[in-house]
């Protein structure tokens, strides 16, 4: 199928931008990119107005099997508690699809085309179901976590057989998340790194997210070890990591993206070299941590990407929430260098052939428009996606519409 969009405004990347520029998606790759004037001829062409057409957005970091509990678990300062009440959650054992899928369908019609999702064990099949129901492109990451070492070969054998040898959606690949420094043994974390460098599968983690994992972290002491031993997960035996950087010196992985989820509490020299980060924005202020390193990490050359947590730490799951977010909380960064973290890095973290409106990349678009007043008097810029009434008004996954607003070109 040949789909060919024209717009006032084109964001190829976060270094190009054309003025009336196309895209043509063809057999779901982008195929040309140019000045509409000079686009081929194409039956089916959407000509949109006062609108500025961008790379689909990512969503790298997301628990998308809490959907269902979205304003059931308040934060009262207490992270362990938080933790346990989210637990209990899961373990009510409600089906997930449904959910999962209603909150990526939503996403869509937010520009949001590619998700990384932590999928614990018990809702993989449900998760993967949802993708494959909605069409969104994603990377998967099997969650791994035993802090016991006698449970590693266990918990490893789960995970690779999910990883490995499930069939999948088309647009969908795995990856594997050995959870966080107060989850994961030694041994469950030299074997998930060990598979992901062997079978080029990226790595997500959670590292430096609390002042709690700090604790655990240096000393193996605090809340969350004692949560450990109230549900008999821990490990009396347990040796200190000795703090955030020992940790990360650890974790090695070439020829697959390594993903830190957080960073709440990491100096920037200490990320490994390649490495991305993960910043949840909206998460970020629901747990109410202090300002985010964002703004160092990116001056020292570490590529921060976008994340949304869950629907339990945020009202949304969509990309364009959280560069709206940071829009109005974080006028320090430069409105591109956080489009470049929603699209191009994102993608790249997630290790998927999009991000960017380039030939023969994955033919994932959006289109954006002024919801309050005529956008034709605004500047269509990088800076207009963090407009709080920015409406995503167009979303194409693989070269197929997924979602259009009615009454736009094109609407069928």
């Amino acid at each position: 199928m040949r789909t060919l969009v024209c717009a006032p405004v084109v964001l190829v990347d976060a270094d190009t931008r054309l003025a009336d520029g196309a895209v043509l998606c063809d057999e779901g790759r982008i195929a040309w990119v140019g000045p509409a004037a000079d686009a081929p001829e194409t039956p089916d062409t959407i000509r949109l107005e006062n609108a500025v057409l961008t790379p689909g957005l990512v969503n790298v970091h997301s628990h998308l099997d809490l959907s269902q509990a979205r304003g059931k678990v308040p934060y009262d300062g207490d992270f362990t508690a938080w933790i346990e009440e989210i637990g209990a959650q899961r373990r009510a054992r409600q089906p997930v699809q449904a959910s999962v899928a209603a909150e990526l369908r939503a996403a869509l019609a937010r520009g949001t085309t590619s998700f990384g999702d932590i999928a614990v064990r018990s809702c993989f099949d449900e998760v993967i179901a949802a993708f494959g129901e909605t069409g969104v492109r994603g990377r998967v990451f099997v969650e791994a976590l035993a802090l016991h070492p006698d449970r590693a070969d266990e918990v490893f054998a789960e995970v690779w057989e999910l990883a490995e040898m499930r069939d999948l959606p088309p647009r969908v690949d795995t990856g594997l998340s050995p959870h966080a420094p107060y989850s994961v043994s030694r041994e469950l974390l030299a074997q998930a790194m060990a598979m992901a460098a062997g079978h080029g599968r990226p790595v997500a983690i959670h590292v430096g997210e609390t002042l709690e994992e700090l604790a655990f972290l240096r000393h193996g002491i605090g809340p969350l070890r004692e949560l450990h031993k109230k549900f008999g997960t821990d490990d009396p035996d347990h040796e200190p990591w000795g703090g955030v950087a020992p940790f990360l010196d650890a974790l090695e992985l070439e020829g697959a993206p390594l993903v830190l989820v957080h960073c709440n509490f990491v100096r920037p020299r200490d990320i490994p070299g390649g490495a991305f980060v993960a910043f949840c924005p909206t998460a970020h202020a629901f747990f109410g941590h202090p300002e985010h390193p964002v703004l160092e990490l990116l001056e020292e050359g570490v590529r921060v990407v976008l994340g949304s947590d869950s629907a339990a730490s945020g009202e949304t799951v969509d990309a364009l929430s959280e560069i709206q977010h940071l829009a109005a909380h974080r006028p320090d960064l430069d409105p591109r260098a956080v489009f470049r973290m929603a699209t191009e890095w994102g993608a790249r973290a997630l290790d998927l052939d999009a991000g960017v409106l380039h030939v023969g990349r994955h033919g994932d678009l959006a289109a954006f428009k002024q919801t309050d007043g005529d956008a034709s008097d605004a500047e269509l810029d990088y800076a207009f996606l963090g407009r709080a009434d920015a409406q995503c008004v167009l979303t194409m996954v693989g070269g197929e519409i997924v979602h259009q607003e009615p009454g736009e070109p094109g609407d069928p």
